[in-house]
């Protein structure tokens, strides 16, 4: 499996598709808006340079939530301590993952209050339909 940010500037493999991934809505995770899936025993590598995210370090600065220089997505998130490998992925940035991939909620905010979820239809969308990403990436990357 792939995972790629917007503008494909970042890139990651991945041997497999997460088993679940979580849903955290803490005051950070909140606001990137990612869902996260865990490889904290491998399985997942940086196929980009490590120079092409930059890091925002915050709170008891042992994490590191990794964005794409081009583009801004929050692409994943890397204990601090040098020689730490990437262990956190955002899974939104994941191609092909399977909707019904079950999602975790950890209420780290203390509020109960999450937005993943919706009592409602989803309501159809104004922007242009965006073309798969297959069509930039090509057979040939996988």
């Amino acid at each position: 499996m792939e995972a790629v940010c917007h503008c494909l500037a970042v890139r990651f493999e991945l041997d497999a598709a997460p088993a679940w991934i979580l849903d955290c809505n803490c005051s950070i995770c909140r606001r990137y808006g990612a869902l996260w899936a865990y490889y904290p025993n491998g399985g997942l590598r940086r196929v980009t340079p490590a120079d092409a995210t930059f890091a925002y370090v915050w709170n008891g600065k042992g994490l590191a939530f990794h964005h794409c220089r081009v583009c801004g997505c929050a692409t994943h998130v890397q204990v601090v301590e040098p020689g730490e490998p990437i262990w956190c992925l955002n899974a939104r940035l994941i191609l092909g993952l399977d909707p019904a991939t079950p999602v975790l909620q950890i209420d780290n905010a203390h509020t109960g209050v999450f937005w993943t979820r919706s009592s409602s239809a989803a309501q159809p969308g104004r922007q242009p339909e965006m073309a798969d990403p297959d069509r930039w990436l090509g057979p040939a990357s996988r």
